[in-house]
């Protein structure tokens, strides 16, 4: 008689059979080494018993969505395969107890009897934990971005109404983190009903295109918790899974503010104030919209970033997010100060190199030296640039192996009509890719020609500085 379950269980790949009450009937001896669990453990429990929530990543609601994907293999008699999702695993107790953090993408195939209805359901859980945790560097990039954009991310499934996303999406339609639990329905339900026949139509319209198509809605949600309405705007786009399942992907703004600011306008303008005041409230909107155009370059550049694989093109990626923001921390304070013609080069230097720092984690290296002053928008973008360039690559670059040292970006007067930025180590100076003829280089002399001014360098063997000396006004 021919041992089905012994043959079975030596199968050399992770395979977990359930019932259709999604009780565990038997695993693979590989799906066993791979959880670290026993057959006694979870052979007769129900697969969310044996492999409990970690307590302490509770409200990540990646318990939900595994059964969302069960139930819907369950229901259409279909298979499904699951994006990645983080599901830890209990760790035994002669080891200390808790969880092993892991990754997976678990594919779900029904067994069905000859009436064709669902008797099992395979499941193929494939350990993603360390490709993830490789990419992890990019994702806290991506993270720190989406923060300091106040955006949320997302995922959506429609095959299974599996809704995955950050918990500024929960903060937004007035829930707790996780508390909206695995699918969107509750989420589409505080749309505004005069917008949701939009939304969804915008949806429909995505998944049935090529992937790739590119997502673009606004609409009102009515904010559970205060009842306030929001205006949200929401851009993403369309990948497809292995089989060809679309899985809609992107980010969504808080955009509140903004109408805010345009009925503030309106009333400014039906009032007829002063052509002044209108134009400090146009500037201020213009600052703001720039400043929200620019937060959604930034997050679409880090979202195509965390697919590239070569190591190259990612740098490149990440030089450009970086200029972008540069700019874009000028037009944020702008649009929050009074005057939306001149920058404080104080706060605003300082804020720049905090933010470089951080990302780096070297924010004791930098000093910054800036005395006080204000200067006009169109000299402070192009500053901004050349500090972002010569920040950036002294923090990486400055001080290699295990060597470390000060660096200091400093704004002076030379005399009543000229100014000197410079940026100044300890170290190596400039890397190799900012040669005479490198992009990093090259960008620095642009904007300060477009200052009026000229870029000067000074190297030693114990330091090396860049110096861009430029007039305090423009001559034109």
């Amino acid at each position: 008689m021919t041992d089905y379950g012994a043959i079975f269980a030596g199968i050399p790949q992770p395979y977990l059979v359930l019932d259709a009450d999604l009780t565990i009937v038997a695993a693979t001896d590989a799906y066993l080494a791979t959880t670290d669990r026993s057959r006694k453990d979870i052979v007769g429990r129900h697969i969310l018993e044996a492999f409990p929530e970690n307590p302490e990543a509770a409200g990540t609601v990646e318990q939900g969505p595994l059964e969302v994907s069960l139930r819907h293999v369950l229901k259409t008699g279909e298979p499904h395969e699951m994006a990645v999702i983080q599901y830890d695993i209990p760790r035994p107790a002669n080891e200390g107890g808790g969880f092993y953090q892991r990754y997976w993408t678990p594919v779900h195939t029904p067994v069905k009897d000859e009436a064709g209805a669902v008797r099992y359901i395979v499941q193929n859980p494939m350990d993603v934990t360390e490709s993830v945790r490789q990419t992890r560097e990019a994702d806290a990039r991506l993270r720190i971005a989406l923060h300091a954009a106040d955006l949320g991310s997302w995922e959506y499934e429609p095959e299974t109404d599996i809704w995955r996303r950050s918990g500024t999406v929960d903060e937004i339609f007035g829930f707790a983190p996780g508390e909206g639990g695995p699918v969107a329905a509750p989420f589409f339900a505080l749309m505004h009903p005069d917008d949701l026949p939009t939304v969804q139509s915008a949806v429909t319209e995505a998944i049935e295109g090529p992937d790739h198509t590119i997502l673009r809605f606004d609409y009102r949600v009515v904010d559970r918790s205060t009842g306030e309405i929001r205006h949200i705007a929401s851009r993403g786009e369309v990948l497809r899974t292995s089989n060809g399942k679309p899985r809609l992907i992107g980010v969504m703004m808080d955009v509140s503010i903004d109408r805010l600011r345009e009925a503030a306008l309106a009333e400014a303008v039906k009032a007829q104030e002063t052509l002044l005041q209108q134009k400090d409230i146009l500037l201020a909107e213009v600052n703001h919209r720039v400043k929200n155009s620019l937060q959604l370059v930034v997050s679409a550049l880090s979202l195509q970033a965390r697919r590239l694989k070569n190591p190259s093109s990612q740098a490149a990626f990440e030089q450009a997010i970086s200029r972008v923001r540069a700019i874009t921390s000028v037009h944020e304070r702008l649009y929050r100060t009074d005057n939306p013609l001149v920058v404080d080069m104080d706060d605003y230097l300082r804020g720049l190199c905090a933010d470089l720092a951080a990302n780096l984690e070297l924010r004791d290296l930098l000093r910054v030296e800036v005395e006080p002053l204000q200067l006009k928008t169109e000299r402070a973008i192009p500053i901004a640039l050349i500090v972002n360039e010569l920040v950036t690559n002294a923090l990486k670059y400055a001080y290699p192996e295990e060597s470390t040292g000060p660096i200091i970006l400093s704004l002076a007067a030379v005399n009543d009509a000229m100014l000197e930025l410079s940026v100044a180590d300890e170290g190596s100076g400039f890397s190799g890719e900012a040669s005479s003829q490198g992009l990093g280089t090259l960008l620095v002399k642009t904007m300060a020609a477009q200052i009026e001014g000229h870029v000067e360098t000074l190297s030693t063997e114990r330091s090396y500085r860049t110096s861009v000396i430029f007039p305090k006004e423009a001559s034109k």
